[in-house]
């Protein structure tokens, strides 16, 4: 809250708004009766002021200075001391900073703590570094928070040559820089200067000369090794905003505490944040985030079902919210918000349809401008045909031609942008559409349109590759309701020499295609002529292999699944297998003619990815699977090498394999792709119509036979659940063996064990003379139930050797051990309980001594030689209640003159 706001509520009677004080103001006797100005422009001055904003004009005014000051009681000193701590430093920075969408008062800079989100390398600048801050990251706000504190300089620079003129001898700078042109790769400043770049760019690396490019192929022999004479040059320390989920429930805190309108619900506003994963997935800064929690504040009130918020059915509908609520707080902002939206949505069509720039790149003025210059409508030419009853005189095509050279308001359309804060200048000249979810979501409805027209109006957007993926996304979601129109336009005017016809035709293979795998219905017809078209269109590559006639750049593959060619062959497969063999369009005439060579490869490609690539989603690799067990009776297809079997074979070649009457494990080393079909085996299984059960103990039959333990069931694998939930107990004895036994340690593959694992792993480990104390076994002793270790102590273990089991058990269960050792001390069976005993934490020693003096009273049988030995051994160490062990030492071994 400001300090004008709060000394309006601290005067009699109290100033309840803006509005109210502007009022006030104009009556006052100290009010400069030359001064005209309307109530609401006063008003909307007075809530500037109060963020220290437009402090120039009251300056110039004294004499509403002066009525200021009457009005809220205040001598004018007092004023001007507020006014002073709002006047801009020397960088042009203030105090104090107001957030744009959030209700909240000026934030100042000396006394507050910077909001959540924000790295924390940057707030400390203990080195220099190079922060990696797009737009909305909070650059300007850290700047004049560290400048305020005096814990830097802050420099607002367009390029590094100007920043850099304005460094101090010494201390910390902080650069707010436009553009990274002719920033150094290397750090050659003294040490004693902190340099922090903030930047929506990468810092700097040095090209890769040709001679580096052409030492690494000389031999070491031939490279001379003269000696460094000074320390190498350090490079700059990149630091990024830290993930969202981290910072985002802090931020809401943060915002509740400060919020100066209505109360915010922070709980509330969490929830409805994290509810919805669209918006947790457009949140991609700490200023995206300040919009979506002002527009909670401002639209989603507590107990209203009713509100703006709850109406909102896609992202378009919030854009729309979110321009509401910055024109709310804006003022001389030239077009309605209607208008406004009208043409921001014609900004989305337009940069879908022209931009050859990437949407998220900041673009000169002038391509806005472009942009969002629209053809003069129908409403203009109408203004035109009426100067025609004035006098001049057009045919239509003079008319059209004037409408061309009609004011285009595309120069106002920015301009507003730019007020609203939508248009923010990155670099110098260089404008960004912020925040980035905005102008998304406008492409996205435009992407939504566009596909209700002709297809090659949406093909064309998919030659252009940007935004295919939402053309994808929504043509399979409408296969998804049913919903095949689309389809059924694509295939009504074929094209063949078009590219965008024939980009539509491949996007709508491929989605029917996927559908078809999801286990949709479509529709034989569409099916039998898409695969016909297709057929038509496929490059032939080498050997012959199908290729698709449009593809995507590797980029674009590596992003999106639905973009990778793999679900072009999927499609393929899907389409095809569908079809009974004599056919003309099914798999088997895709594969005539083919080598063994390249049906394997067409038969890899649904599954092929390189490292850096995802898997295939499961919805369409699992059908995929299936399919493949299918494909093995139908083609006959011969068994190749191991480690050359199509992933899509593999699961139904695992069945086949285990259900033999005899195999060797080894058979199986790199024959199956674990890491791909991870813990989708079971599940196979299943839909084939079995249960992996009898499979997985197959598995551990053959090893217990006496084969080598298999890598692939190691426990620390990804899929080890697939074989370890289905562990036989009689398994665990030799789990528990010397040769097995890191498994169980190192490994942890206890994590599996059930009840009876445990049970026989108790007796297994009484059973054994051998010490297990040379063995890292903590992951053992902390998974082992209570039960079982009251077992093992009745047992005798952990043993005189095991010491660091009976260390590890004692922290986790003393109680436990207490108990079971008072209890074999009862049942005079001492030297047990004095192997247990001899590893007691301090404190309960007094509780074990309490034990013995009972079971010696009460115990008709003979305490042995060691308890003699403990006793002394405890009184010696003065622990806790060593007086006690005195007494029993005395009853035990009294002294005897001789």
């Amino acid at each position: 809250m400001g300090w004008i706001r709060t000394r309006m509520g601290e005067v009699v009677p109290p100033v309840r708004s803006f509005s109210e004080l502007a009022r006030r103001l104009r009556k006052v006797r100290s009010w400069p009766r030359a001064e005209r100005i309307k109530e609401s422009s006063l008003a909307a001055y007075l809530g500037k002021f109060d963020s220290g904003e437009a402090l120039e004009w009251l300056r110039e005014r004294p004499g509403v200075h002066e009525a200021l000051a009457e009005v809220l009681e205040m001598a004018q000193e007092e004023v001007d001391e507020q006014l002073t701590a709002l006047r801009p430093g020397p960088s042009g920075s203030g105090f104090l900073l107001r957030l744009r969408d959030v209700p909240t008062g000026p934030i100042d800079c000396r006394h507050e703590p910077l909001p959540p989100g924000i790295p924390l390398q940057v707030r400390e600048l203990t080195s220099s570094l190079w922060w990696y801050a797009p737009s909305g990251s909070g650059r300007t706000l850290v700047g004049q928070w560290l400048e305020a504190r005096r814990l830097a300089t802050f420099i607002q620079a367009p390029t590094w040559a100007e920043a850099e003129l304005q460094f101090p001898e010494r201390g910390a700078v902080f650069i707010e820089l436009g553009s990274a042109d002719g920033a150094p790769f290397e750090l050659t400043w003294p040490p004693e200067l902190k340099v922090c770049v903030a930047i929506d760019a990468h810092p700097p690396r040095p090209p890769e000369s040709e001679a580096k490019r052409f030492l690494p192929n000389i031999p070491p022999a031939f490279v001379s090794q003269a000696p460094r004479t000074h320390a190498p040059a350090q490079s700059w320390r990149e630091v990024s905003n830290p993930e969202v989920s981290s910072w985002l429930p802090a931020l809401v805190k943060w915002v509740e505490k400060r919020v100066t309108a209505n109360a915010l619900d922070g709980a509330e506003c969490l929830r409805w944040l994290l509810g919805a994963p669209q918006i947790l997935s457009m949140i991609d800064n700490l200023g995206t985030a300040l919009g979506f929690i002002g527009l909670f504040a401002t639209f989603g009130r507590k107990g209203k079902d009713t509100s703006p918020l709850s109406r909102i059915q896609r992202p378009a509908d919030m854009a729309r919210l979110f321009l509401r609520m910055r024109m709310q707080h804006a003022e001389d902002v030239e077009f309605t918000q209607k208008v406004l939206w009208k043409r921001l949505q014609e900004l989305g069509r337009s940069v879908l349809e022209k931009s050859e720039a990437p949407w998220y790149e900041a673009q000169p003025l002038d391509v806005w401008h472009a942009l969002t210059a629209l053809r003069p409508d129908d409403a203009d030419l109408e203004w035109l045909k009426k100067l025609e009853h004035r006098g001049l005189k057009m045919n239509r095509t003079e008319l059209e031609r004037a409408s061309e050279g009609l004011p285009p308001d595309a120069f106002r359309t920015v301009r507003a942008l730019r007020k609203l804060g939508l248009l923010r200048e990155r670099e110098a000249s260089q404008y960004v559409f912020r925040p980035p979810w905005v102008l998304l979501s406008l492409i996205d409805q435009s992407v939504v349109e566009v596909l209700e027209g002709a297809p090659p109006e949406w093909g064309t957007i998919l030659l252009h590759q940007e935004h295919a993926v939402t053309v994808f996304e929504t043509l399979l979601e409408r296969c998804r309701n049913n919903d095949f129109a689309f389809a059924e336009k694509v295939l009504a005017a074929p094209d063949m020499t078009s590219p965008a016809w024939i980009a539509a035709l491949e996007a709508t293979f491929r989605v029917l295609g996927l559908a078809l795998l999801e286990g949709k219905p479509v529709p034989k017809p569409l099916r039998l002529e898409v695969l016909r078209f297709q057929r038509a269109l496929v490059v032939s590559g080498p050997e012959g292999i199908p290729l698709p006639r449009v593809h995507y750049a590797v980029e674009y593959e590596g992003q999106f699944p639905l973009l990778h060619r793999r679900v072009w062959y999927a499609a393929l497969l899907g389409l095809s297998e569908a079809l009974p063999p004599n056919e003309s369009l099914s798999i088997e005439s895709w594969l005539q003619g083919l080598s063994a060579y390249a049906t394997r490869w067409l038969l890899f490609m649904p599954t092929q990815r390189s490292s850096t690539e995802g898997k295939m989603p499961q919805q369409w690799l699992m059908p995929l699977l299936l399919l493949g067990g299918r494909l093995l009776d139908r083609l006959a297809l011969p068994t190749s090498h191991p480690a050359s079997e199509p992933l899509l074979l593999q699961p139904e070649r695992l069945l086949r394999f285990l259900q033999r009457e005899s195999f060797s494990l080894s058979e199986l080393k790199g024959s199956i792709w674990w890491h791909e079909l991870d813990v989708l085996l079971p599940e196979y299984a299943q839909r084939r119509g079995e249960d992996w059960d009898p499979y997985a103990r197959k598995v551990w039959d053959a090893w217990l036979a006496g084969q080598t333990f298999p890598e692939f069931l190691n426990p620390d694998e990804a899929h080890a659940s697939i074989f370890w939930d289905f562990l036989p107990p009689s398994a665990v004895q030799r789990l528990a063996s010397k040769d097995s036994r890191h498994l169980l340690g190192a490994s942890d593959a206890c994590r599996f064990f059930r009840n009876e694992h445990w049970g026989a792993f108790v007796q297994t480990w009484a059973a054994q003379d051998d010490s297990w104390w040379s063995t890292s076994l903590q992951a053992l002793w902390k998974r082992i139930p209570e039960e079982h270790v009251r077992q093992a102590i009745q047992m005798g273990r952990p043993d005189d050797n095991d010491h660091a089991a009976r260390k590890e058990l004692w922290q986790r269960m003393p109680e436990v051990f207490c108990e079971e050792i008072d209890a074999l001390f009862h049942q005079g069976q001492w030297d047990r309980g004095l192997i247990q005993a001899r590893a007691a934490p301090a404190e309960h020693v007094p509780r074990l001594l309490a034990s013995i003096e009972t079971a010696l009273t009460h115990s008709r049988m003979t305490s042995p030689e060691a308890m003699v030995h403990w006793l002394h051994h405890t009184m010696g160490q003065r622990t806790r209640g060593w007086r006690k062990a005195w007494e029993l030492l005395e009853r035990l071994s009294p002294p005897a003159l001789i």
